[in-house]
């Protein structure tokens, strides 16, 4: 009887230290650096979303996200821009849904500049920003 109550406390051990062991891992994870997501509108219609999605090592690219929501003959163009460096890193564009890789140093501000074009002309949106109005960091 007594053997029984120790393998279940053992048991019942193991399943703890498992638990904490995985939370430590999802904590971890967790504290990944967040990706910035900005929305552009004109006219009273949102026309594009853009995801800047920094990396977690530095193996990994940023990754820039463009998604032209209306759809409506033009097109969304972004120009991306290391400021820390001062020197631009490249384009994405798309009329539909396209992520864009560019290797920008761990810590270094990033501006993105969102453009709404067709063949005629071009509007500047904006750039992207983070939730408390900076520049997202890579």
């Amino acid at each position: 009887m007594y053997l029984k109550k120790s393998l279940a406390r053992l048991g019942a051990t193991t399943v703890t230290a498992l638990a904490l062991t995985l939370t430590g891992i999802g904590t971890a994870s967790a504290a990944a650096k967040p990706n910035t997501i900005d929305y552009f509108s004109s006219g009273g219609k949102k026309r594009a979303m853009v995801v800047f999605q920094p990396r977690d090592s530095s193996r990994e690219a940023e990754r820039v996200t463009v998604d032209d929501l209306s759809k409506d003959g033009h097109y969304i163009w972004t120009e991306i821009y290391d400021v820390t460096a001062q020197k631009k890193k490249g384009e994405c564009q798309t009329s539909s849904y396209k992520n864009c890789v560019f290797q920008i140093p761990e810590g270094h501000k990033v501006r993105i500049n969102v453009y709404r074009m067709n063949s005629k002309n071009v509007d500047f949106m904006d750039e992207v920003k983070t939730k408390s109005g900076k520049l997202p960091t890579a």
